[in-house]
């Protein structure tokens, strides 16, 4: 069970125009008053905070006087003991992110339990790893390469990225420093919106990462483990990518946690796949990167769920015929995954389902 923590903000910094990276300390005492410079607990009691990089946090603020809980990649590594960062970026009508970018300051208590999550490296021994991300995606592959890189590991470490433009990578001037010292690490940017004029001098990829991508940056791709993490359609693209170069769906590990409904563009997508449940004789359509659940959500139909992250169970089913690929936190057991059951919020259909329920 993931343990409850109080953390004190000691610090904020700008990642890039829309991102913030807060750093925290662990601390004692309760976190009921959030006021800056005024946090409750002992300031003097530090304690260590153990975790595997990659891994999250559950964070509470109360805002407008109710607690509001969301999930939070740690992206600094744990090879640097005495605090934990977390990096958010602002997200158009997001409940959290906005809070955190408009009130978070140094001196504020908030509290949190964990870690969470098995997207770490740590889990999945190997000597070669790619670790694809986008957008705020790249936080918890950021953790891993910082643990990698800090700790002077020989691993070979390929990092790809995409953002928008240029502007829109973070962490990049420390990315790049990281392959110029350390040789084993291989660095490639992809950047999707940005005009043939735009920064002349740019000489990464331009365009979405696509499997010549990949495969440019990793001739070996069949003999890599994946980490990847990013908005669903991105990593359903990515995903079909490597497993048409040749990797196989088994070495590729995906985080997507935050449960979120399909836009309109998507849910009207020509390119979804068809899950029927049985016994309400019901059928939805899933986009690329859309969960089982946000797609019946969106439709109108109403599942069990509480969590939406993999992790407590409550959305466990039997799927009796299809394929799926599942990212969860540990709500489902191997003996239940073989038995054909599955947890509808991660569960992303690869084709047409059916589900008795």
């Amino acid at each position: 069970m993931a343990d409850n923590i109080f953390l004190q903000c000691v610090s904020r910094t700008d990642t890039t125009r829309d991102m913030a990276t807060f750093t925290f300390r662990v601390a004692g005492g309760s976190p009921s008053r959030s006021a800056a410079g005024d946090p409750a607990g002992d300031p003097d009691d530090h304690r260590t905070f153990v975790f595997a990089p990659g891994q999250f946090l559950a964070m509470t603020v109360e805002i407008d006087g109710r607690p509001v809980q969301r999930c939070y990649s740690i992206s600094s590594p744990p090879t640097r003991p005495g605090g934990l960062s977390i990096s958010v970026k602002r997200v158009a009508g997001g409940h959290v992110s906005n809070w955190l970018h408009d009130n978070m300051v140094e001196g504020m208590m908030i509290t949190a339990s964990g870690p969470l999550g098995r997207f770490t490296y740590t889990a999945r021994p190997a000597e070669k790893y790619l670790f694809v991300s986008a957008g705020s995606g790249i936080t918890p592959v950021m953790s891993m390469l910082r643990s990698v890189t800090d700790s002077e590991s020989p691993l070979d470490i390929a990092f790809v990225h995409s953002a928008r433009n240029v502007d829109d990578i973070p962490f990049r001037d420390e990315l790049e420093e990281l392959a110029r010292r350390h040789p084993n690490v291989t660095l490639a940017f992809a950047a999707t919106r940005m005009a043939a004029g735009d920064f002349p001098d740019w000489t990464g990829h331009r365009g979405r990462i696509d499997r010549a991508m990949l495969e440019r940056v990793c001739p070996d791709l069949g003999d890599r483990e994946v980490f990847l993490c990013g908005p669903g359609r991105f990593r359903s693209e990515v995903r079909g990518a490597l497993v048409s170069a040749g990797s196989a769906l088994a070495r590729i590990h995906e985080e997507s946690f935050g449960f979120s409904l399909p836009t309109d563009d998507e849910s009207e997508s020509d390119t979804g796949v068809v899950v029927a449940f049985s016994r309400r004789a019901r059928r939805v359509t899933v986009s690329p990167g859309t969960t089982i659940l946000a797609a019946a959500a969106k439709a109108g139909v109403t599942l069990p769920s509480t969590c939406g992250v993999g992790l407590c169970g409550s959305c466990k089913v039997r799927k009796v015929s299809g394929d799926v690929v599942m990212n969860h936190q540990g709500g489902i057991r191997p003996r239940e995954i073989a038995q054909g059951k599955i947890l509808l919020c991660c569960a992303e259909p690869l084709s047409p389902v059916v589900i008795d329920f």
